[in-house]
């Protein structure tokens, strides 16, 4: 088989892996707006809502603190690299011996944070918090803390039988997560203690639920994992280095949602649930996008550089950039344009969700949509250093978010930009971090990705067609009356909107729209 024929294969199955994966996060991402919709329906009032909100903070800034980001970043590379080299055994025992030392240091963890939960709770709220809500929030968070470790185990399953390229055995594990955290605010939630604690254990229940199911589709691989405390282990301290930079630099986000998340409580009931709606909106085209392509990539390049294919590595790097902007940038445009119908429509069900709640998480989305499109940078730069083992560079530019976000978040709170300023002090941060990123990334002319202006300039032009498509349609369509109407002419905008932008690349003759129309002919044909 000659290099080019190989190269064709390669990219056909990243194609069909990263389909995979986006197919996936779709299911996933929808099962997760279900629960955050059902928050809304079953938690009446706003006191509630941000308890239920807020008890995830602790919880999972311990998760990505300790094992979190190490895993994508660290795990999975580290292995693809020994299955490349051909070393696979040396490869799975260093992972066991990662796996067994940090299982141990979760469940202290875990332990600690069950019988300290409160005393947590009060060092972090602000003095504007409702007393009532940090209450409820820190007994929901005992039962959180239970949760992540097994959230941890199915977490390491992913990431090890991604290093296998097995992702269609990791794509649908979030999505039987969200199914029964859906199930357990249905049965269990309403407005009282007794009910979220029973909700919280519902979820509780959900990550033992999630292992399980990821361990069973894996089992022929993750059979091989066993305990194993050889720390002495040379594979096993080369994991450690690149994982303490990147689990201080993902626990750096989550300490960034954890100021930003303070800065709303301080603005009010109400606020920190909207800022969670908003949330949850933008990381919607992101989760899809950038995730799937980043997490199939981040083997595939890890290999290439492991075999030193410096060219194979930079032309990896180019094509999955520029696939993932170019599905991420008119999401956030739509976003930007539609955030206020995209709130209503997604978390409208009825008449507990006021037109407060779309005002406070529509103002807020405005400010997330910027980071769409930031942070599908941030994320992809983060995957090609973690990929070539230079760990320290995200550490760095986590470090400086930190200071960032609540530099910004004083600042704008100052001028009285009101809601809005979390979401655009976050953007802000993440442009900064991608502005490192990438040029430090790009000082090794080896590796650099290559046509990414030409690259944003085609997009421009593309954005230009479909922001006038919507402007248009936003002006002959009116607002409809009903729950399913409204629903309609908002997908209606949406279809019309990506066809534009989608018709336009093609006119242009942008390779990432021809990419997918060859993709869809050639299978067409093969089927006549």
């Amino acid at each position: 088989m000659s290099d080019k024929e190989i190269r064709k294969k390669t990219a056909s199955s990243m194609a069909v892996a990263t389909l995979l994966v986006m197919l996936g996060s779709i299911l996933s991402k929808g099962s997760g707006f279900a629960r955050d919709i059902l928050v809304g329906m079953k938690f009446h009032t706003d006191l509630y809502r941000d308890a239920y909100s807020t008890s995830f903070m602790f919880p999972d800034f311990f998760y990505n603190l300790l094992i979190g980001g190490s895993i994508q970043a660290a795990v999975t590379p580290s292995l693809a690299a020994a299955i490349s080299k051909k070393k696979e055994k040396e490869g799975l025992k260093s992972v066991s011996v990662f796996i067994s030392v940090f299982s141990v240091l979760m469940a202290v963890v875990c332990i600690l944070g069950t019988i300290f939960s409160r005393q947590l709770f009060n060092i972090y709220a602000p003095k504007g918090a409702d007393p009532e809500t940090i209450e409820l929030a820190a007994k929901g968070a005992r039962l959180l803390f239970v949760q992540i470790f097994f959230m941890m185990f199915a977490a390491l399953s992913i990431g090890i039988l991604n290093a296998y390229k097995r992702f269609g055995s990791t794509s649908f594990g979030p999505t039987i997560y969200n199914i029964c955290v859906v199930l357990s605010i249905a049965i269990f939630a309403g407005d009282s203690a007794s009910k979220l604690q029973l909700c919280m254990a519902g979820i509780m229940c959900s990550a033992l639920i999630y292992f399980v199911f990821q361990y069973v589709v894996g089992f022929d691989k993750l059979k091989r994992i066993r305990p194993c405390f050889d720390i002495h282990d040379k594979g096993f301290k080369t994991i450690v280095i690149r994982a303490v930079p990147i689990l201080i630099s993902a626990s750096t986000v989550q300490i960034n949602v954890m100021t930003i998340s303070r800065y709303a409580l301080e603005m009010g009931q109400g606020v920190k649930y909207a800022l969670n709606n908003a949330t949850t909106v933008w990381q919607l085209p992101y989760g899809i996008f950038a995730f799937a392509v980043g997490n199939v990539m981040l083997p595939s390049l890890a290999g290439l550089y492991a075999s030193k294919d410096y060219k194979g590595a930079s032309k990896l790097l180019s094509s999955r950039l520029k696939t993932a902007l170019f599905m991420t940038i008119p999401s956030a445009l739509f976003l930007f344009m539609m955030s206020y119908d995209t709130i209503e429509a997604v978390f409208k069900w009825n008449s507990t969700y006021t037109d407060d709640n779309i005002h406070r998480a529509g103002i807020i989305l405005m400010g997330y949509s910027f980071a769409v499109i930031i942070h599908t940078g941030v994320f992809m730069f983060n995957q090609a250093f973690y990929a070539i083992g230079r760990t320290f560079v995200p550490l760095i530019s986590g470090v400086l978010s930190i200071i960032c976000v609540p530099a910004f978040c004083t600042i704008f709170k100052a001028l009285g930009l009101g809601m809005i300023s979390l979401s655009i002090s976050y953007s802000l941060t993440a442009l900064i971090q991608l502005i490192l990123l990438a040029s430090i990334y790009c000082l090794n002319k080896k590796l650099a990705p290559r046509g990414i202006l030409p690259f944003l300039v085609k997009c421009a032009i593309c954005l230009i067609t479909m922001g006038l498509a919507l402007f248009i349609l936003n002006w002959i369509l009116p607002e409809g009356q009903g729950k399913i109407v409204r629903l309609g002419i908002l997908a209606v905008k949406g279809i019309v909107s990506i066809l534009v932008y989608f018709s336009s690349a093609c006119l242009i003759r942008m390779e990432e729209a021809l990419f997918w129309i060859r993709k869809v002919t050639s299978r067409l044909g093969k089927k006549a």
